[in-house]
Parts: structure tokens; C-alpha cells; sequence
């Protein structure tokens, strides 16, 4: 078994793909976007024109329940349209809990 490397070690959060419909709002700015990967503690995000700032809320769908919106940090934005973003420690209107019980709800649907 290969041994971990030091970027393997570096998430707190287990990431899972996933393509959910997303916004990031910044400076009275919406832009419409789609998850690529996401875990409790962060999202990188697939879209265009995302907003300089380095701080941002981000708005994401978790199927069936629903629109969710958390504080976050931009890790890392490219020129291609991604944006990788770190919720904030303490995230907003139940967001990482609402993650969990997706993933839960995933992982309990694909054991079938």
C-alpha cells in the first residue's frame, strides 16, 4: 500500500465528486455555478466571472434538501473557472450539517 502523502494529509474532510448547482455572491454579485468536489469543509466550484474577493458566500443545492448557503474562504481561483473556497469555521444556516446528512443520505442510497 503506498504510504500518504503530505497533500493527502491535508484535508481535515473527505471530498466526494458531485455536480450540484451552486452560486458564490460577493459584492452584490451572483454568479451561477457547479460543484465539482465538495466535504464539510470546503467546495471547489466549476463556472466563470467568479468575483475577486477573497471572501464570499456560497449557495449550493443538496438535491432533495435543497438550497443551502455557507460563509467561506477562497482558497484558490483560476482563470479556467474554478474556485476552491474553505467554509468558514463556524458555517452559516446549518451548512455543514445539511452536507452531512447528504452524504449520508448518498452513502445510504448507493449501499442498496
Amino acid at each position: 500500500m503506498a504510504e500518504p502523502t503530505p497533500h493527502d494529509d491535508r484535508r481535515a474532510f473527505r471530498r466526494e465528486d458531485v455536480e450540484l448547482p451552486a452560486r458564490v455572491l460577493a459584492d452584490g454579485t451572483t454568479v451561477e455555478a457547479q460543484s465539482v468536489n465538495l466535504s464539510e469543509g470546503g467546495i471547489l466550484l466549476a463556472g466563470s466571472d467568479f468575483p475577486s474577493a477573497t471572501q464570499v458566500r456560497i449557495e449550493i443545492e443538496l438535491a432533495e434538501i435543497g438550497w443551502h448557503s455557507l460563509d467561506a474562504e477562497v482558497v484558490r481561483s483560476e482563470e479556467g473557472g474554478a474556485l476552491a473556497a474553505r467554509f468558514a469555521e463556524v458555517a452559516t444556516e446549518g451548512g455543514r450539517e445539511a452536507i452531512r446528512a447528504f452524504f449520508a443520505s448518498r452513502l445510504a442510497g448507493s449501499a442498496d
